[in-house]
């Protein structure tokens, strides 16, 4: 007989013992995870029938069970679920994480705990366990109730600061030293590598699975899913980060395809199996001898879990101006310390940070708060009702009612604000896109360059190459775009003060580029600096107003937030099929198309001419949409139409043909506080009780009689009814000729009177 090597007689042992007390506590309707704990103490060294499985076996096991436990979790991240509760659930977990960490340091040193200790405790005390509360929402029926959203919101954003924990970890552990720099060029390499890994990932990853969908089966998804994880674990180890930083990001980049769903499905037996052998490797680590000696710490830790949760988190949560009964009840629902916890705590230990004492405490703490969570769950509501009837009414009145609160009092964002905050971030994430393109650039072209023959076409070949990729970021990177293109053009013309700061802003994205620029073109070619500078400008020259790389931005833009919304696109068309869906902010024109108002002064060559002479479709490629005269609207004027000195124009375009018109033409007076993007006007134009203008969108499908059909044709160019765009291949056509035929999977934009378009769409499109 062969013989049989130990590690299947570990995993023999392990899965039977996890089969048996996960059986049992699904008698008791306890959660799986402390089943799992049970048999890994049983089956470690600490217990001596066990005595033959070999931890050092299990431990490679754990690994992989790490990586697919922080991949299974990003599945259930959305990017989008953040920004939705990212007001509340941010603030809330900041002033949980500040408030609790001082309090679990501080109780670490009065146990008389090292430093790294007593800081690991404050950290670990943040954590709440998602797979607990989700399962104990299940359990007492409180999965739709309102706290519920902002209680996941808060594990949203606590994850992510376990995530954070961790890298800072595994880089003390490598430096054996932390200095405040050093903290901030950590954190800043984190943000870089998450976001250029999240964008790149985002544009590819959906359009891959989504271009090779009818070859994916279970068995050959499972292999990209899987294959795909590792890449990133393997990419983020490199980089210098954890294995389930790398895990966690690609799964919150495949939680946003359309195939999430299947992903979750058929990797959950495998997330399973190695999720099982990693919580029986935690509990295999648990030493009985040190429960026993640290009994009465276990308790006052247990304790300052349940109680600091239950104050700082109902604090947090009342902070950000919810009512004290839902502060309450998201603040009891976080009362336990999660399987986070026993990552960080395991990795601490292993890279020798921490006391070999502190992870069994750990999972001691975190086992005795699992048991307590429903307690704590059904407990809130009766806290609160003896709040209420304890509290003098003056303080009631503060404490109780949802009042000052940035959720509850909707005020607007002031227009710096909004601009700032839009510009930053454009910014931030176009540099760090250059900054990856030049770095393959010099790291990996140019080395390849200098070998062998011809390396001087070689490296001038590979130096255009960069240039041209560099010079589409640039240009997202140096023009403003969006809402930022409308926020910055009101700004400019509200108060001349503004213009100092606005420039300041341009300038100092054109001095990024340009050295950017200089950079490449000094690591090539290694020439003087004059001729760099000159090299510079000629760059400028030739690629500022070139509209092919315009095009080329454009699609990269309207890709990237077409494979973002991909998934709930996909969602919204199942459950509306043949119905048309309302414009939603999905999409790059929604945000890239305006509205404009143009007032027609008393000298206006406009005057007397009629549309159709004026051509202002073709001329300046925008869409006259209404025409207000004397206080009557003209909605969708035909070309016969004449105007008259004081009519007001509605006119639709991008910012620059609408700014085209407006310089042409010094007596007609574009007001630029109220250009409005497509979406944000269809927005105005719904709260509007008698709205008749509308804005929809729909896809072509396959087999539909407009297929092939031009615009003329299909009767949407009549009847008070127009196409603005037309999004094909994601690239958009704005203003499309009437000529222009669709094709299989257009996204079509239409702008008319409400009920025209219904009643036309329903007619041609949809029986």
């Amino acid at each position: 007989m062969s013989h049989l090597p130990s590690l299947i007689t570990d995993l023999a042992v392990i899965l039977i013992l996890g089969s048996v007390f996960s059986l049992l506590c699904k008698y008791l309707k306890q959660p799986v995870v402390l089943g799992y704990i049970i048999a890994g103490f049983i089956a470690g060294p600490h217990f001596a029938f066990f005595q033959t499985v070999d931890a050092d076996n299990i431990s490679v096991w754990a690994d992989i069970g790490v990586i697919f436990l922080l991949f299974g979790m990003g599945l259930e991240f959305s990017f989008k679920k953040l920004l939705s509760v990212g007001k509340t659930g941010g603030k809330a977990m900041l002033f949980e994480a500040i408030t609790l960490s001082v309090v679990g340091f501080t109780v670490g040193k009065l146990l008389g705990w090292q430093t790294s200790d007593a800081l690991l405790l404050g950290g670990m005390l943040i954590m709440s366990s998602t797979a607990i509360i989700v399962k104990t929402f299940n359990d007492l029926g409180m999965t739709k109730e309102k706290f519920s959203s902002i209680v996941f919101g808060i594990l949203v954003f606590e994850d992510l600061f376990a995530i954070i924990i961790m890298v800072l970890i595994s880089t003390f552990a490598a430096s054996k030293q932390f200095e405040g720099t050093e903290l901030a060029l950590v954190i800043l390499k984190l943000l870089f590598f998450m976001i250029l890994w999240v964008v790149a990932g985002i544009f590819l990853i959906p359009t891959l699975l989504k271009n090779t969908k009818k070859h994916l089966n279970d068995e050959t998804l499972l292999l990209v899913a899987m294959g795909l994880c590792l890449f990133m674990v393997v990419l983020a180890t490199k980089a210098g980060f954890s294995s389930a930083l790398g895990a966690f990001v690609m799964g919150s980049i495949l939680s946003e395809t359309v195939e999430r769903e299947r992903i979750e499905r058929i990797i959950a037996p495998v997330k399973d199996l190695f999720s099982a052998i990693f919580f029986v490797s935690v509990g295999m680590m648990v030493n009985p001898t040190v429960l026993a000696e640290n009994f009465g710490v276990i308790l006052v830790i247990t304790a300052t879990s349940i109680l600091g949760k239950m104050i700082f988190s109902t604090t947090g949560v009342r902070l950000t101006g919810q009512n004290l009964k839902t502060s309450m009840q998201c603040g009891f629902s976080l009362a336990q310390m999660g399987e986070f916890s026993f990552i960080v705590a395991a990795m601490g230990m292993n890279m020798g940070l921490t006391s070999q004492k502190l992870y069994p405490i750990v999972i001691a703490v975190s086992v005795l708060t699992t048991f307590t969570t429903p307690y704590c769950m059904r407990l809130a509501v009766p806290a609160y009702d003896v709040i209420e009837k304890l509290l003098p009414d003056r303080f009631s009145r503060i404490l109780i009612s949802k009042r000052g609160s940035a959720e509850a009092v909707k005020e607007e964002a002031s227009i710096w604000k909004q601009y700032l905050s839009s510009s930053f971030m454009r910014l931030i994430v176009y540099l760090i896109i250059s900054l990856a393109i030049i770095f393959i650039s010099i790291n990996v072209l140019l080395p390849f360059a200098k070998t062998g023959e011809h390396h001087i076409i070689k490296e001038t070949a590979f130096a255009l190459l960069t240039l041209f990729v560099l010079a589409i970021a640039i240009r997202g990177m140096i023009h403003n775009s969006g809402k930022q293109a409308s926020l910055s053009l009101q700004l400019w013309t509200e108060d001349k003060n503004n213009r100092f700061i606005l420039s300041f802003l341009i300038t100092l994205r054109y001095v990024i580029a340009a050295a950017m620029i200089a950079f490449v073109i000094k690591k090539y070619f290694d020439l003087p600096a004059y001729v760099v500078v000159i090299a510079v400008f000629v760059f400028f020259a030739l690629t500022f107003n070139s509209k092919r790389l315009q095009r080329y931005n454009w699609k990269v833009e309207s890709r990237f937030v077409k494979n973002f919304n991909l998934r709930q696109i996909t969602q919204d068309h199942k459950q509306a099929k043949n119905k048309m869906s309302e414009l939603n902010n999905l999409h790059w024109i929604d945000s890239n198309v305006y509205f404009a108002e143009y007032s027609v002064g008393e000298d206006s060559k406009l005057n007397g001419k009629s549309l159709k002479n004026l051509n202002f479709r073709n001329e300046y490629n925008v869409i006259i949409i209404s025409v207000e005269r004397r206080g009557k609207d003209f909605d969708f004027p035909d070309g016969d139409f004449a105007l008259e000195s004081g009519d007001v124009l509605w006119m639709l375009g991008t910012l620059g043909s609408l700014r085209r018109l407006d310089y042409d033409d010094e007596s007609v007076n574009l007001d630029y506080s109220k250009i409005k993007t497509l979406n944000d006007f269809n927005i105005s134009q719904r709260k509007k009780e008698n709205s008749t203008i509308h804005c929809v969108t729909f896809q072509i499908e396959k087999g539909s009689e407009w297929i092939d059909n031009s615009l003329m044709d299909s009767s949407l160019m009549k009847d008070k009814c127009m196409v603005i765009a037309i999004e094909r291949d994601d690239t958009p056509i704005i203003n499309p000729s009437s000529h222009l035929k669709f094709k299989e999977n257009d996204i079509v934009w239409v702008i008319g009177d409400k009920s025209v378009i219904y009643k036309l769409l329903e007619k041609n499109y949809f029986e």
